[in-house]
């Protein structure tokens, strides 16, 4: 998971398919209500990782316990867990947008976006966080050195990053958008993050 604690990357999860805090502790209070399977796969592989399929078993039964389920019932608990996951976040995308010596143009760190331009590149810059990629940092651009996306040899690659992305923001796109070569594809991914209404500002019905 990298950047986040496994409570931080749940609760990252619920709050970014729609639920604000208070919905995240209602639906924690319910039996039926699992741990969002895209996380704790990659956790499971995070720990696969680090201690290999003999010590897999102990920690996966370590992170059992750590997950206990009565803090997510609790909506300050789920709070105070979002606005940790919010700072790291976006220190994290300040700290790449410093290293690619980006202007700042915006930072919406409870979407986990970050707009910069570089002038040297003369190009816009997003800069996305992902629990399964890490942060990625996308230039904008029209082709790579002159061939378009069936012919770039970065297509699988890049089809990889926005699919991610899609999935971990929950974004959909419009048939004509899906039409895109991914250079344009891209920017219709980043522009509906920016606008995404999130959870917490819904009004309540």
């Amino acid at each position: 998971m990298g950047l986040l604690s496994a409570h931080e990357a749940i609760v990252w999860w619920e709050f970014q398919h729609g639920l604000s805090t208070s919905e995240i502790a209602s639906e924690y209070e319910k039996a039926s209500k699992s741990r969002p399977d895209y996380v704790m796969d990659l956790l499971r592989k995070e720990l696969l990782t680090k201690y290999g399929e003999k010590g897999l078993e102990k920690e996966l039964k370590r992170l059992d316990e750590k997950l206990d389920r009565d803090k997510f019932t609790d909506t300050a608990y789920v709070s105070r867990v979002l606005n940790r996951a919010r700072s790291k976040i976006e220190k994290d995308l300040r700290e790449h947008a410093r290293a690619h010596r980006l202007d700042v143009e915006s930072v919406q760190d409870y979407k986990g976006l970050l707009r910069g331009f570089d002038y040297q590149a003369n190009t816009e810059v997003y800069i996305v966080f992902t629990m399964k990629l890490g942060v990625v940092v996308w230039y904008k651009h029209d082709s790579y050195a002159g061939k378009l996306c069936p012919e770039c040899p970065k297509e699988q690659e890049c089809r990889e990053t926005l699919d991610t992305i899609m999935v971990e923001y929950d974004i959909d796109l419009r048939p004509d958008q899906e039409a895109l070569y991914m250079t344009e594809q891209s920017i219709a991914i980043f522009n509906k993050l920016a606008a995404k209404e999130v959870a917490r500002y819904k009004r309540q019905e």
